[in-house]
């Protein structure tokens, strides 16, 4: 997840101070332009993709309601509701990182070079990641992808929330005296993310859920990864 795609000069071929996204209107029109999109230069496959996603994560909470009865409760589904968007944020901030087109990602992994809280970071970004960018954006996106669909459909979501907090704590910190950002926000969503890996948010109406709650499903699962369950 990260901040946006910054405006482009076509002109001078460079990125430029990041300005509103055009496509922000309201949130009706934003979620339809998600929802049916696409959105940035994604192919318009990423949006089947998404909807089959979306489809599996309703599937699965269905059946683990039926299967597991006390699952269906106010809790549960208010947990899956708020999993399942939260992994719907993930998807949707992947897709202007999609691979064809890695000038916006670049231009904040540039913008965490200059601007990081600690000197020993913003070094590491400029002597490590930039020098090898295009093969750890690529990364970085398949990486978001696969928090958004594991927060979705509620597998291993321990682990994917864990992982997706570092990976705010990297923007947190790497973005930390960039003018037009409010670092705290990052503070807020590690915080949601830590509480679904404490909380084990894919344990209500998720695939985790049917792994401790199905014993057949349990004997299938490897052992290693049930504490991420």
């Amino acid at each position: 997840m990260h901040c946006g795609p910054p405006q482009r000069s076509e002109d001078f071929g460079i990125a430029t101070t990041p300005e509103i996204d055009p496509m922000r209107v309201n949130p009706v029109v934003d979620l339809f332009s998600f929802l049916t999109g696409p959105l940035y230069s994604e192919p318009g496959f990423m949006v089947i993709l998404y909807w089959l996603v979306a489809l599996a994560a309703f599937t699965i909470a269905v059946i683990a309601a039926q299967r597991l009865p006390h699952q269906f409760d106010g809790l549960h589904i208010g947990r899956f509701i708020i999993r399942f968007i939260v992994g719907s944020m993930w998807w949707q901030q992947a897709l202007w990182k999609y691979p064809t087109d890695l000038g916006g990602l670049r231009y904040w992994t540039e913008q965490m070079a200059q601007h990081a809280a600690f000197e020993a970071h913003g070094a590491f970004v400029r002597d490590v990641i930039l020098p090898n960018f295009t093969p750890i954006g690529i990364g970085v996106f398949f990486i978001e992808i696969a928090i958004g669909v594991s927060l979705m459909i509620g597998l291993l979501t321990r682990l994917s929330a864990f992982c997706g907090a570092l990976f705010i704590a990297n923007l947190w910190l790497g973005l930390y005296r960039v003018d037009s950002e409010w670092p705290w926000s990052y503070f807020f969503l590690i915080l949601l993310l830590l509480l679904f890996s404490a909380e084990a948010y894919g344990r209500s109406l998720g695939c985790d859920a049917l792994v401790r709650g199905d014993p057949a499903i349990r004997r299938r699962f490897p052992d290693f990864l049930l504490r991420f369950t």
